[in-house]
Parts: structure tokens; sequence; C-alpha cells
């Protein structure tokens, strides 16, 4: 088995729903693979008059992904993730959760075409893990 228990960001981003298809392809492989999908809800913005955007993202996020999960039963679980630093909550769920992969699109809804966004490459440079990075098709 090459995997045992997989980290996998979704952001609602055209290329984290990339990292859904490529979870989905794990679990075909790897039968005995768990899996812990993770959203962020950014709170840098609260008391801005943008909070209740935001947590209405962050549910819509959420309920996919627990739809997403629910065919893999009690090999997945879903969190909602809290805080103003995405990229330090991602690694310390996966190493919370003894996970040895993580996988994240290249870039979520902010960033800019054809370069690795900010919480993506902050992933891969502060995981001690392999980071799986799916992109969007061209």
């Amino acid at each position: 088995m090459w995997c045992k228990k997989v980290l996998v960001a979704y952001d609602g981003s055209a290329a984290s729903h990339k990292a859904l298809d490529l979870a989905n392809s794990i679990a075909e492989e790897e039968p005995e693979a768990r899996f812990v999908f993770v959203h962020v809800m950014k709170l840098y913005a609260m008391g801005t008059g943008a909070e209740t955007v935001l947590i209405e993202d962050a549910n819509a996020a959420f309920d996919e992904l627990k739809e997403f999960a629910a065919p893999l039963g009690e090999r997945a679980e879903v969190k909602l993730l809290r805080g103003s630093a995405p990229a330090e909550l991602i690694l310390r769920c996966a190493k919370d959760e003894g996970c040895d992969l993580i996988v994240i699109g290249s870039r979520g809804r902010g960033g800019v075409k054809g370069y690795l966004g900010s919480v993506s490459y902050a992933v891969v440079q502060g995981s001690p893990i392999a980071v799986l990075i799916t992109k969007e098709e061209a």
C-alpha cells in the first residue's frame, strides 16, 4: 500500500475538484486507505461585514465534501478547519491525523492562473510528508 491516510484539501476551485477526483482514484486503487477531507474557513475577514458570505461559502463547501465522502463510509471523515492561515491548518491537521499524503489543488479560488497558489506553495514548503498537487484542465 503506497498510502494509508490521505488528507484532501478542498476549496471549491477547479483544481480542488481535481483533488477530489484523485482521491476517488486512490480510494479505488487502495481499498485500505483512509481519507480526511478538509475545507478551511478563513476567519481573517470577521468583523468586516463579509462574515455571512464566508460562512455560507464554507458551509456549502463542507456540505459538498460530506456528500463526496459519503460513499467511502467509515474510510472518510470531513473537517471544517477555521483560522487565518490555511496552509498551517492543513499541515497541522495532516500531522494530527497521521496522514502520509496531502492532495491539494495547484491554486485556489483566488489564485492567479499559471502559478502555484500561496496555500499550495506553503503546504509543499512546510510539509514533512508527500504532497500531490492537482491542476485544473487547460
